[in-house]
């Protein structure tokens, strides 16, 4: 007997414990010949860990010859008594990865799917689901969001837009911050820019830090200008990783924020990213635009004093191609005995960032040195021939 003819023999075993293992191996091998008897398994089998089990391995095989029945055995799972049937029902509908489970996959993001207890145990015997529920217990007991967030996350896994409505709903889920997490993770996967509007306005007032973060995640995949606004405010959030992933999702937007992300690398000059970005994605064209556009727009005279500053030191020992200087209005404006200079450590960065990218040189300027060489290399020559004659 080969081992796949074993394992299908023993999916039917009167031992619980063999029976548990070979379900799960079956789903291992991606076994395509198990399937009918998993199929039976889910639907009929007593043990819950048993349908639990044949649930989860129906959407690791995921034999797109048999989809039909899979899709018809795991929707009906999603009324099952158990909520882990449930829940991994929700997480094979999105191994599948077909747009035919996604109006299942809508209703489970629900708060009817939510549960409660007080003793913190979902297996406890006092757990409730939200109909039950009275308001105490809603407030003071522990929440139980996993079949919604199996849900939401299998609406990622498809990446389809129709999911998008069942996930900005699951945004405005006051009741549990995971729920919004995966709601703005899944909107992020699907790519589909018109979930930005709302990432952005729970991203302005979610209490949550892991919440925050989770969305500029999302954002740093959707690439929006519109976030920027918000983004560049939430890199001085209180909390790291708020600050660490709006700083990569404005990096992530690029140059349409060019001049937000000069100012930031203006304020972080040792930020790597920033750094690289500046360096390997703007010319001296772009970077003196820039600086000139901040100079015209700056109220404040340290501020301005502080771009006219780094102007100079940017384009220091440098021959440019156009002359550019500072507006005569904007120069007037500049009170000499604002002190303010350009970080150290600003300078240091501008040093480096002039080192990558080339140098112009005016064509003018170089006929200028070769023909005053000529002259010096003729008159040498006119008073050796004098001294040899």
């Amino acid at each position: 007997m080969s081992e796949t003819e074993e394992i299908l023999a023993n999916l039917n075993s009167d031992d619980l414990a063999i029976k548990k293992k070979n379900i799960f191996q079956a789903g291992e091998k991606k076994i395509s010949e198990s399937i009918p008897i998993l199929i039976s398994l889910l639907k009929s089998d007593e043990d819950s860990v048993v349908r639990n089990s044949a649930a989860r391995s129906l959407g690791k095989i995921n034999d797109a010859s048999q989809f039909d029945d899979v899709l018809e055995a795991l929707d009906e799972a999603l009324t099952d008594s158990d909520p882990y049937v449930k829940s991994n029902a929700c997480w094979s509908l999105g191994k599948l990865k077909n747009p035919m489970a996604i109006p299942s996959l809508m209703k489970m993001v629900d708060p009817s799917q939510r549960r409660y207890s007080m003793g913190g145990d979902p297996n406890n015997a006092d757990i409730i689901d939200e109909t039950a529920a009275s308001e105490k217990i809603k407030e003071e007991g522990i929440k139980f969001s996993d079949i919604i967030v199996s849900a939401i996350k299998a609406i990622g896994e498809i990446k389809v837009p129709e999911g998008i409505p069942a996930l900005v709903k699951a945004l405005n889920d006051e009741s549990d911050g995971a729920v919004r997490c995966a709601a703005a993770l899944a909107l992020g996967k699907i790519g589909d820019n018109s979930a930005v509007p709302h990432l952005i306005k729970l991203l302005k007032i979610d209490k949550y830090w892991y919440v925050r973060r989770d969305i500029a995640k999302a954002l740093v995949k959707l690439k929006d200008p519109r976030a920027a606004p918000e983004l560049l405010r939430k890199t001085s959030d209180m909390y790291d990783e708020v600050r660490e992933y709006s700083m990569k999702a404005l990096i992530a937007i690029g140059k349409p924020i060019a001049k937000t992300l000069f100012q930031l690398f203006i304020q972080n000059p040792k930020n790597p990213k920033l750094k690289k970005f500046i360096s390997q994605e703007l010319n001296r064209a772009e970077i003196n635009q820039i600086l000139t556009e901040l100079l015209k727009e700056e109220k404040i005279d340290s501020k301005k004093l502080m771009y006219q500053r780094f102007y100079d030191e940017f384009n220091k020992d440098f021959e440019p191609e156009v002359e550019t200087e500072m507006n005569p209005e904007v120069e007037a404006e500049v009170k000499p005995e604002v002190e303010t200079e350009v970080k150290p450590e600003v300078e240091t960065e501008i040093e480096n960032i002039k080192e990558t990218i080339p140098k112009p040189v005016s064509v003018k300027k170089t006929s200028n040195k070769k023909s005053s060489a000529k002259k010096k290399k003729t008159t040498k020559k006119s008073k050796s021939k004098k001294s040899t004659s």
